[in-house]
């Protein structure tokens, strides 16, 4: 039963020998109408003689048949009646006019191209009838029979060529076609070798991706790609906010310090602690490992990026803190109450000296149990405090130079004037959330222009940050609604941008937490500027004293 290769390949045959019928008698179609329209120029009366008529007659009539046949239905050596009809009606041409024999060239050419031997004998006897059919022929004298031997051997020897070249040109592309179609066994081969191997390296549980010099990840495996939110497609951008921290809730690297920058740097790296936001919002402590990986199709050193996740254990040691807060509260009330009925033994009837003295070891140990646990309370009280003293400007830096290549894939200018240091008391890591958010809002919604980024201390000793774009803008009714929870802007819905639309919201309890205020401002495709404010550090404590 044929293939769906072999009928399309069948089908394209087919088709190309129809066009070569329709070119063939076309052209010389056409070259008869050029050849009649100088003869008609130069000499009338040739156009008037029998011969001259009768073959232009069958040329025409020979040419609409071309045309009006279905030759994809036809057997293939149909064709053939073609040029033999070109040669009769030739033979009658030159009864009018000897020289136009030099039109049997193309008959000839037509047959030596795409027919044998035989084919060929039976049209250069065809042309010899048609010769001899003059009646000054008849006499066979030694000028016709010479006269005849030279056009049998030039057209014998035009057609030999010609044929040697169709049958060279013919193994050509049979041969081409062979190769061809290995080839494509090859690559069907190889790229269901590829994807064999893909499926292999995508169910290994570790993350891995080969990174090039230079930082450009060729390839990772699903773990990666679904740890750092990438885009299958294009594994240049994450598809939204995977960062990568140098501790958990510490500071944010910059893009030269992540893992596939050291990686395009060639650095080697083994087992080292690194921590991951990712794009659930969600803490991931991973280990870190950077080796050399050999060069690739093209020669370049290649290396491979090794993520293992090590969160259950690094969650269960930041719950240790908790369930010592937990064991030292539940120890402290009973110890409290050791210690207070201690005392009402020493406060009460007067006690034996052996009685004394396990009274006083009860009371000692109890204190000291005390001491320990209130000691442990305060630490873990402590290990959970996140706020400190940090500098907003530094924050800034990090989080535009983190946006850059998203921002010029966007076409989009990142324009920063920040006063330094603005120093604020607070959780570094939530802040650079609420700015991360704001500046990625600000690149998806807009596809042009400048984001202009100003931070300074004002004048009521508040630290002012305002993030300004110029894209889609919003009307004043969803203004109003921005920071409501799930609601999206009707700009952001037509634009088929995807998003939650919790971000804002979120954005408002971290920086109102922190004692600051945020505010939006907005035009319908003027674009929109995003304000946060927060206590300078220090700010308030001279009213205080």
């Amino acid at each position: 039963m044929p293939t769906i290769e072999s009928r399309w390949a069948d089908s394209q045959l087919i088709g190309t020998r129809v066009r070569s019928v329709w070119q063939w008698q076309l052209i010389f179609t056409f070259s008869v109408v050029v050849i009649t329209v100088a003869v008609g120029i130069l000499d009338v009366a040739l156009l008037a003689t029998p011969g001259f008529l009768v073959g232009i007659l069958v040329i025409i009539v020979s040419s609409i048949a071309t045309l009006v046949t279905p030759w994809a239905r036809t057997p293939k050596h149909a064709a053939f009646v073609l040029p033999v009809v070109d040669i009769v009606a030739i033979g009658f041409l030159t009864l009018s006019e000897p020289n136009l024999g030099y039109l049997w060239v193309f008959p000839i050419a037509w047959i030596s191209n795409y027919y044998g031997t035989l084919e060929i004998v039976a049209s250069l006897l065809a042309v010899a009838l048609m010769n001899l059919a003059d009646p000054t022929h008849w006499d066979f004298s030694p000028r016709v029979i010479v006269e005849l031997l030279i056009i049998l051997l030039a057209l014998a020897f035009l057609a030999i060529t010609i044929s040697v070249g169709a049958q060279r040109i013919r193994a050509f592309r049979h041969l081409a076609s062979n190769q061809a179609r290995r080839l494509a066994t090859t690559v069907h081969r190889v790229q269901s070798a590829e994807q064999r191997v893909n499926a292999m390296f995508d169910s290994i549980s570790v993350a891995l991706a080969r990174v090039a010099r230079g930082g450009e990840i060729i390839s990772a495996n699903a773990t990666y790609r679904e740890l750092y939110s990438l885009d299958t497609q294009d594994l240049r951008f994450p598809v939204g906010g995977a960062v990568e921290y140098s501790g958990y809730r510490g500071r944010a690297l910059t893009p030269s310090e992540t893992a596939v920058a050291r990686a395009g740097r060639g650095e080697v790296v083994e087992q080292e602690r690194l921590w991951l936001f990712d794009r659930s919002g969600t803490w991931r402590a991973l280990s870190l490992s950077i080796r050399s990986a050999g060069p690739n199709s093209v020669g370049e050193e290649t290396f491979v990026v090794e993520l293992e996740d090590l969160t259950a254990g690094s969650e269960a040691a930041r719950e240790r803190p908790d369930l010592t807060r937990t064991v030292a509260h539940e120890l402290r009330n009973p110890l409290t109450a050791i210690l207070g009925h201690a005392d009402l033994l020493i406060e009460g009837e007067p006690l034996t000296s052996a009685q004394q003295d396990h009274v006083d070891v009860i009371e000692s140990a109890s204190e000291r149990m005390l001491t320990l646990i209130q000691g442990l309370l305060a630490q873990s009280t402590d290990a959970d405090d996140p706020r400190a003293r940090f500098d907003v400007a530094q924050l800034l830096a990090a989080s535009i130079e983190a946006f850059e290549p998203a921002a010029s894939a966007s076409a989009l200018t990142i324009d920063a004037v920040v006063a330094a240091p603005l120093e604020v008391d607070g959780d570094e890591f939530r802040l650079r959330q609420v700015i991360d958010n704001i500046v990625s809002n600000a690149i998806k919604y807009s596809n042009r222009g400048t984001l202009r980024v100003a931070a300074v201390i004002d004048d009521d000793g508040w630290v002012a940050v305002s993030i300004a774009d110029e894209g889609i803008g919003m009307s004043p009714d969803d203004v109003e609604r921005v920071f409501t929870p799930y609601f999206r802007a009707q700009t952001a819905q037509e634009g088929g941008v995807p998003g939650t639309g919790l971000g804002m919201g979120i954005a408002r309890d971290i920086v109102e937490s922190h004692g600051g205020s945020i505010t939006v401002e907005s035009a319908l495709g003027r674009g929109t500027t995003v304000t946060v404010r927060l206590p300078a550090a220090g700010h308030g404590e001279g009213d205080d004293q």
